[in-house]
């Protein structure tokens, strides 16, 4: 629809009989999102993750105003996005915000559910430069969280886009090839392939890992016993990624900000010099 010299974009969810219109000035793209279905998404889930797309970080209410439902169903939707990697928050004071990930874990999550025959992963692969035109108009967040299993691989993956040659690891306890064999395999072949290297420090304890005696890593060092962190720090890029391990299921803090990943970069390469080389 074209308004004087202004393009409406218009999105159409469809419940029951009624019909919910959203329209945005400065484009004109009509978008189904009735694709995301393939990956198990409710019509609720789909409704409240297309409203991220388009909005960018927005707290709950906002979402309820802009997808129609009722506040307890939005709740409901975002913690199944949570868990499922496809959307993070963070708090800005008593206020929580949410916010879609990449689009590219669209495809992940079909591939390690395995629900879907070649055809259908084709399909999404299709609508991902679609959905990320929303996302990338938008500034993203200086702090999130990433929650469990399918958060970490959401990490991992951006990981492969924004490390730029290097990855430094500090405190790695050698469990995600333990935890996540299939993905792991699949995403070092990937690192490998894009060149990044790795330098890594293993906790002490992490000596007799299966993990920690195989080359996967361009190098790597064991910590001095005395040093110790709860957590799990990935520097890579702008982003420095917390990473703590509760049994199996891993919780990630994501900071953006080249100024503290360089600060970090120091702190790794203090720690490096007196740390005792692997054998």
């Amino acid at each position: 629809m074209q308004c004087g010299d202004s393009y409406m974009c218009v999105f159409l969810f469809e419940e029951d009989t009624k019909a919910r219109f959203i329209i945005l000035a400065d484009c004109y793209i009509g978008v189904d999102f009735g694709f995301l279905q393939e990956l198990g998404l409710t019509q609720n889930e789909i409704k409240i993750y297309s409203a991220l797309l388009m909005l960018g970080s927005a707290a709950s209410g906002r979402i309820t105003f802009e997808t129609g439902l009722h506040r307890s169903r939005v709740y409901e939707g975002l913690n199944r996005l949570v868990e499922k990697g496809l959307v993070s928050f963070v708090k800005k004071g008593n206020v929580t915000y949410f916010e879609a990930t990449s689009s590219e874990k669209i495809v992940d999550v079909l591939e390690e559910e395995k629900i879907s025959l070649e055809n259908k992963i084709t399909k999404i692969r299709g609508h991902i430069p679609e959905l990320n035109k929303f996302r990338e108009t938008k500034p993203t967040a200086e702090a999130y969280i990433l929650q469990g299993v399918e958060g970490f691989k959401a990490m991992r993956r951006d990981l492969l886009k924004h490390a730029k040659g290097e990855h430094l690891m500090i405190g790695a306890i050698a469990r995600e090839d333990k935890v996540l064999p299939v993905f792991f395999e699949k995403w070092n072949s990937e690192r490998k392939r894009l060149g990044i290297k790795i330098r890594i420090l293993y906790k002490a304890d992490a000596k007799n890992s299966p993990m920690a005696k195989r080359p996967y890593h361009a190098e790597s060092r064991f910590l001095p016993p005395h040093i110790s962190n709860p957590a799990v720090i990935n520097i890579f890029g702008d982003r420095v990624v917390n990473v703590l391990w509760k049994g199996d299921y891993p919780l990630c803090f994501v900071m953006v900000n080249k100024d503290i990943a360089d600060a970090y970069r120091k702190y790794f390469e203090m720690l490096w010099q007196v740390s005792k080389k692997t054998s």
